[in-house]
């Protein structure tokens, strides 16, 4: 017992403290004792032609519970994913989607929820983030939603690139709970900052997530395939990649053996002509003439310190060092440097690195920057909640923005929209990149006006071009520009000079569950097209019908695959969240903190927002009657919502995930939740502990009375102290120890283990002595049962007496 005792406790010490600081087993959506989850892997096949890229995507939803479970999935996808095709399959049978309004679709699956029918619904709610949910999964059984995308590789210098975003990263949600309904799944509570908040804020941990694998295959030949984020196999089919855990973005990037500019593609209706493409690339930046006031904003939230401050910390001094000694920079953001030589900035930045800042409210920097004269460069990971109002806020500065993005999984949406509406430009760092060139590329954008971009289509009569208004393209960046053709023929087209002919294209097989029997071209016409009404504010009736038209999702309308079998009578009233991970190299105990929402209303009662949202979260989320089973942590302050969680809907969540027990177990683990969290925000906790045992020294063995006190200091999971002991032995015996001690809670559930150095005396004798204590949480708040085991040398005058105690007690703390 003694050895096994020792180990746990040697190895619970010996573990990192960011290790143990990652897996916060009591909040978010890990339940107790490892209660049965809805995981989910991804299966992801890309196909890439030229500057198309063609994805389908299998998830695999499994439920591990013994009741018929609905599934919800918030999941990214490239910001100009055009969504036309969704298939669900369980067990033999498969259901084909069709594109609808939002709001009939969401009717729809609704009733057939209520019903126990299985079915899916897909919606779009940021460019970038998707909800998938899932209702009827079979006990013990799985369903799988396959959906196909386009995107778009990105050329750079004779290099393609593909991003695939794989995980939702925890974002910055400002403002206060607004004690409205939610109709999202996620952690944080809409707040009056953010009203959407929480569609967009998926529940996790650190290797949370499910796995993907990945296999990409190029129609064209190419070479030089790498990734700095993933390692590649190659083999005959293509290139291959696993993320275990699905925790950080994919990037590809690759050259084409021969250069293409033009691509042309029919319509599967001669009548409608067909569509070409074009690849437009910036001109070289001219050489610099003039000096460059250049304003830095950095962006040192939690959210970007660990892995993506290697990658920062690289951009910021290739940037400083791209500028001269004549250029001047100053900073703002997280930070606040007065304008000076690169070299001088650059010292004062080595300077605030090693501390994190506080959260980075983007909207309110974007403010202060009206009016701004300098030349603006934002270096940030995006990761905010209010997009709506940062873009607002950047269109009011008046002055171009270039946006550098870090991170492992950025929000790709926000900061590329936020370049385009101020007519800057974008840029994502990764590591590996050649630092030195994106720095000069950014600084030849910040120091030079936008380059005039035109496209002669030839004999192909081209219409209904777009973007209609083609964007800003930074140093060795290009656009893909597509058009309506009247009719697919032999023809040349022209770009700053250059004369190409088109590829042609031909339409791919159209899958199950396609909304759409239009080619690849068409469809990313289209889906441009769409992001144009979107972004003109158009009606909702012209957004609607043109995504109805070309089968696409969008934030009007959804996909609802609805099948015709009772799966449950009466419907489906057990619901779960599907895990994510937290990106990998994110510090998630600084995340979290900066990621936590204050649930003050906005009538502003102090935790009035907590239990009010609380309650109707719960109502609302899934349906209403379909979240019955949810308990509610009664005795849950707001405080202990906003120390312990990512949102105020945490601990319900974490307790619905055991759906088999019962309700005195739900307050029993309410009680624990919130004793945990009252712990973790006392800096001092003492301890006094009663128990009895046996002391063995010289052979013999005597029976002893323990008494003691402890007093530990710590807010996170590990705890330093002083422990003083006193025992009765074989009698009235006194003998007294002191120890330095050190524990670690949280090894597993109501687990504490500690080890303590120090001496230990009697009447007669001193000497060096141990403890290892195993604690065990009782449900009772503030007790705890012991396990104890004391070393001990003791010396005389004339002899040395080794000892070993054992004790079994209970402790109560304050």
């Amino acid at each position: 017992m003694v050895r096994a005792l020792s180990t746990l406790v040697l190895v619970a010490l010996a573990l990192p403290a960011g290790a143990a600081s990652e897996l916060p087993r009591h909040i978010g959506m890990y339940p107790q004792q490892g209660a049965p989850l809805a995981m989910l892997d991804s299966d992801v096949a890309v196909h890439v032609r030229g500057p198309i890229v063609e994805v389908t995507v299998t998830q695999t939803f499994r439920n591990h519970t013994d009741r018929v479970t609905e599934a919800t999935y918030i999941f990214p996808l490239p910001t100009d994913a055009a969504v036309s095709a969704m298939k669900i399959t369980t067990g033999n049978r498969t259901i084909l989607a069709t594109i609808e309004s939002r709001a009939k679709a969401v009717e729809r699956y609704e009733a057939a929820v209520a019903a126990g029918i299985g079915a899916g619904l897909l919606e779009q709610d940021r460019p970038d983030v998707f909800t998938q949910t899932v209702s009827a999964i079979p006990a013990r059984g799985e369903v799988v939603v396959t959906l196909r995308y386009d995107t778009v590789a990105h050329y750079q210098r004779g290099t393609w690139g593909l991003t695939l975003p794989l995980v939702i990263a925890p974002r910055y949600v400002p403002g206060s709970a607004d004690g409205r309904p939610t109709t999202g799944s996620g952690q944080a509570p809409n707040t009056d900052r953010a009203p959407d908040a929480s569609r967009v804020t998926p529940g996790g941990a650190p290797g949370a997530g499910g796995r993907t694998d990945m296999r990409i295959e190029f129609a064209d030949a190419v070479d030089q395939v790498t990734s700095s984020t993933h390692e590649l196999s190659a083999s005959n089919a293509g290139y291959t990649l696993v993320d275990p855990k699905t925790d950080h973005d994919a990037v590809i990037r690759w050259r084409a053996k021969v250069a293409q500019q033009g691509w042309v593609e029919a319509a599967p209706s001669t009548a409608d002509g067909g569509f070409a493409a074009v690849l437009v690339e910036a001109k070289p930046a001219a050489a610099r003439k003039t000096d460059l006031e250049l304003r830095l904003i950095l962006d040192r939230a939690a959210t970007t310190r660990g892995d993506a401050e290697a990658v920062q910390r690289s951009t910021v001094r290739a940037l400083l060092g791209a500028l001269t000694a004549r250029d001047r920079v100053s900073v703002t953001g997280s930070d606040s440097f007065a304008s000076a030589a690169p070299d001088a900035t650059l010292r004062s930045i080595d300077g605030v690195w090693g501390s994190t800042a506080a959260a980075f409210d983007l909207t309110k920097v974007l403010t202060s920057l009206r009016g701004s004269k300098s030349a603006l460069v934002l270096i940030t990971d995006g990761l905010v909640a209010d997009d709506k109002a940062a873009l607002a806020a950047a269109a009011k500065v008046g002055a171009p923005v270039f946006v550098i993005g870090v991170g492992p999984a950025p929000n790709h949406s926000l900061l590329e929209q936020l370049a385009h509406t101020t007519g800057g430009t974008v840029r994502f760092a990764i590591v590996g990149d050649d630092f030195t060139a994106l720095a000069k590329d950014v600084i030849a954008d910040a120091a030079s006006p936008p380059a005039a971009l035109a496209v002669s289509w030839g004999t192909l009569a081209a219409s209904d071009i777009v973007p209609a208004k083609l964007p800003r393209v930074g140093s060795g960046q290009a656009l893909l520009v597509v058009a309506r053709v009247k009719k697919v023929q032999a023809a040349n087209a022209r770009v700053r000079g250059d004369v190409f002919g088109f590829t042609s294209v031909a339409p791919g097989k159209v899958p199950m569950g396609a909304t759409s029997q239009r080619g690849s071209l068409a469809r990313r016409w289209a889906k441009l097209k769409l992001d144009e009404l979107v972004a003109a504010n158009s009606p909702t009736r012209v957004i609607s019908t043109h995504a109805l038209t070309y089968g696409l999702v969008s934030p009007l309308t959804a996909m609802v695959a609805i099948g015709d079998e009772v799966v449950l009578e009466h419907g489906i009233k057990h619901s779960l969240s599907v895990p994510v991970s937290v990106p990998a190299g994110m510090q998630w105990q600084l995340v979290k903190k900066q990621t936590t929402v204050e649930t003050t209303s906005t009538d502003g009662r102090k935790g009035a927002g907590a239990k009010d949202v609380k309650k109707k979260a719960r109502d609302q989320v899934t349906g209403g009657a379909r979240r019955e089973d949810l308990p509610s942590p009664e005795g849950a302050g707001a405080a202990d919502m906003e120390e312990d969680t990512l949102s105020i809907d945490a601990a319900p969540r974490a307790t619905a995930m055991a759906p088999d027990r019962g309700a005195s177990d739900s307050e029993d683990e309410s009680v624990e939740i919130n004793a945990l969290a009252s712990e973790s925000r006392r800096a001092y906790r003492l301890a006094l502990s009663l128990g009895a045992g046996v002391a063995l020294a010289g052979g013999e063995s005597a029976a002893l009375g323990a008494f003691g006190a402890r007093i530990d200091h710590g807010r996170g999971r590990t705890l330093v102290g002083l422990d003083a002991s006193l025992w009765l032995v074989d009698g009235l015996n006194g003998q007294g120890g002191l120890f330095a001690t050190v524990a670690r809670r949280g090894i597993a559930r109501r687990v504490e283990v500690g080890a303590g150095a120090g001496v230990r005396f009697t009447g007669d004798a001193l000497g060096p002595a141990l403890q290892l204590v195993l604690r065990i949480r009782l449900p009772l708040n503030g007790l705890a049962m012991f396990l104890r085991y004391d070393g001990a040398l003791l010396q005389t005058a004339d002899t040395s007496t080794g000892q070993n105690a054992f004790s079994f007690g209970v402790e109560a703390r304050w």
